[in-house]
């Protein structure tokens, strides 16, 4: 164990509100745009102000992390885009999508207030941006900030389970709403593992994009089909849950199997 790596788990903490405050800020100032007089606003522009701001909220906290993991362990700061093997792509895209099935149900274990629900709808505006955001850039920057970083240095400091048990909160914790924030955990987990077995955040990276683009799909459906219970019905979905569940174990053995021990 490397007792400088960053972060341990009091960094992650102070990272967390680092990205909040970089969150408000930045947010605030996308937000003038709207007290400007005569300037068009439009649920386009609405969107490409909310990708703008969050690409560089993510990307300011990545900037703040990269400087301490750099000072930390200047030789081997790294943000993990490294080679794996061409086999696992199609398993990870199969395990994932059995995953997504899993996690259908997870956020309705909190009953969401319509109000939020209209909040959160206002957020998603079926558009170009909007699918960007949720399918590409959320994908690439959570995880080299999530795994590339958090959980590299975690994995230094703590036996594996921990490491990723305590790399799932964080990811959960910075979606900022509990609705998020369960899934969340539970594919961070997934994701901490893959990144585990491979160091390598570009696996990840294409689990992320696989479970974001599944939700954005489902956002397109009339509001009472938007996840796997509502478009396939009771009798159909529990066939596909159990179906779900026996790819997705099946996918994480193979994936054991296969990939090489961890030696680091």
């Amino acid at each position: 164990m490397d007792n400088q790596a960053y972060p341990n788990v009091k960094d992650l903490l102070i990272l967390f509100l680092i990205l909040l405050l970089f969150m408000i800020g930045i947010g605030a100032v996308a937000g003038l745009y709207q007290l400007i007089p005569n300037v068009p606003t439009s649920p386009l522009i609405q969107s490409f102000q909310n990708l703008v701001a969050y690409t560089i909220s993510l990307l300011a906290t990545i900037w703040y992390a990269s400087r301490k993991s750099k000072k930390s362990q200047p030789d081997s700061f790294s943000l993990g885009f490294n080679p794996f093997p061409a086999w696992l792509i199609p398993v990870l895209i199969i395990t994932t999508l059995a995953m997504t099935v899993g996690m259908d149900r997870l956020a309705s274990l909190i009953p969401m207030p319509d109000s939020i629900a209209r909040f959160f709808d206002s957020l998603f505006n079926n558009d170009i941006f909007s699918i960007i955001m949720i399918s590409v850039a959320a994908p690439i920057l959570e995880e080299m900030l999530c795994r590339g970083i958090v959980l590299k240095g975690l994995l230094q400091h703590y036996p594996a389970r921990r490491a990723i048990i305590y790399s799932a909160l964080f990811f959960a914790l910075i979606h900022l709403n509990p609705w998020q924030s369960i899934p969340a955990f539970f594919a961070g987990l997934f994701l901490g593992w893959v990144y585990y077995k491979t160091k390598s955040v570009i696996p990840g990276i294409i689990v992320h994009a696989v479970s974001n683009t599944t939700a954005v799909l489902f956002m397109f459906l009339p509001k009472e089909q938007q996840d796997y219970l509502g478009w396939l019905g009771m009798p159909v979905y529990i066939v596909v849950y159990i179906i779900a569940m026996v790819v997705f174990i099946a996918g994480c053995w193979y994936i054991e199997k296969r990939m090489p021990a961890n030696t680091r």
